[in-house]
């Protein structure tokens, strides 16, 4: 189903309340066939939603104008998440798996094996006869690679820490605290971003460059950020407590070592403190400051759609303590954007396919990013996440 697309700003609205029903953990309770309940936003009791070709509802709303009300939304979207589970979900056990020992991909299944996270699929590799179970790193930890990739796949898209506690015990009966999953996101993002931070992207020659305040802790930090125009590769993010000079040295100077070279021209908002740092972190590099609001609106608009997005997406998140913490998620916001999520403006594409190291062969792209993140990871690192 597509949302938002041709609708009135009224009708919009109710689909983005439907959205802030299912973000904030009040899943629908299924109570019959094609019958939901979900409680009301004022606390009064619950509704009723039927979900038949023309959706009903006993909410005010729907009783008095006749339209999909915000009840109505949250039910499609849920049942949009959990069909999108289940095709991935399903895709995961028809993927062919490689062996952990000689990467050969001429394996098949040779039994089942009881371990503490539940069973598990053997496989024997027929070129250096060894046997090895699916997804052999996540062996130790509670649930397995595709609960992870869950997690993280309904995290960024925007459900609540307790949205995703709920979805894992009605569908997969595994209990976990809300604190344990963010610990989760936030041990699995450090791992990613590990392996991220060794690939060379392959972008063009002119980059948009912009910053934006975000909070954590009570306290407003910068987020800055540098993209590829053309690939919409977001190709580094700092975090800081302040935009003194030192702070913006060091952030173009890890640019250019991200990627190993410089653009043609890289493209800001009119601040003179921007110059001195790109002259020294890129001095091959021409300069161009946007003064007034309509240059950067037609010449820094990609990176100023980013930010919106990412302001959405951080503002309801949890876990913003200090710099540290702001620091993970938003790498792994930015790896999320890269890697996960496709782009209407590259042709559906994401920008890591577009710079030539996406995971596009994969049907779980989150689950094949995991695990190159983990074939990388050193052995002691691999030890103290799943430990």
């Amino acid at each position: 189903m597509k949302y938002t697309n041709n609708k009135n700003p009224s009708e919009k609205m109710r689909e983005v309340r439907g959205y802030a029903i299912i973000s904030k953990g009040d899943t629908p309770k299924k109570i019959g066939k094609n019958k939901f309940s979900i409680p009301s936003q004022s606390g009064k009791g619950n509704y009723t939603i039927t979900m038949e070709k023309r959706p009903i509802c006993t909410c005010p709303d729907f009783q008095n104008r006749g339209v999909d009300c915000k009840h109505i939304h949250a039910v499609r979207f849920y049942l949009d998440f959990n069909n999108k589970v289940k095709i991935e979900n399903k895709g995961i056990v028809t993927e062919k798996q490689a062996c952990p020992y000689c990467k050969s991909i001429h394996t098949v299944g040779c039994g089942k094996r009881h371990t503490k996270s539940g069973q598990k699929q053997r496989y024997l590799c027929n070129d250096c006869k060894r046997k090895f179970i699916e997804n052999k790193d996540y062996e130790r930890y509670k649930g397995n690679s595709k609960t992870t990739s869950l997690i993280l796949d309904l995290y960024f898209k925007g459900i609540s820490l307790r949205g995703i506690k709920d979805h894992l015990k009605q569908f997969y009966s595994l209990s976990l605290d809300h604190s344990n999953i963010l610990r989760r996101i936030h041990k699995f993002s450090r791992v990613i971003n590990d392996y991220v931070q060794t690939l060379k992207p392959e972008v063009k020659d002119i980059w948009n460059h912009d910053e934006m305040k975000i909070q954590a802790g009570g306290k407003w930090l910068w987020l800055w950020q540098i993209m590829d125009k053309e690939t919409k590769y977001l190709i580094t993010t700092q975090v800081s407590t302040n935009a003194y000079q030192p702070i913006s040295d060091k952030f173009f100077k890890q640019a250019k070592e991200q990627v190993n070279e410089e653009p043609t021209y890289i493209i800001t908002d009119g601040r003179h403190s921007l110059k001195n740092s790109i002259k020294r972190g890129m001095p091959s590099t021409s300069h161009v400051r946007l003064v007034s609001l309509t240059e950067k609106r037609q010449n820094n608009q990609n990176i100023e759609r980013l930010n919106g997005t990412v302001r959405d997406r951080v503002k309801p998140m949890r876990g913003f303590d200090n710099v540290e913490t702001a620091e993970i998620m938003t790498s792994a916001f930015r790896n999320y954007y890269n890697f996960i999520k496709p782009h209407n403006s590259i042709g559906g594409s994401t920008p890591a396919e577009m710079a030539g190291i996406g995971v596009e062969n994969s049907k779980n792209k989150w689950d094949e990013l995991l695990k190159r993140s983990f074939e990388h990871t050193p052995q002691r690192t691999k030890e103290a996440v799943l430990g």
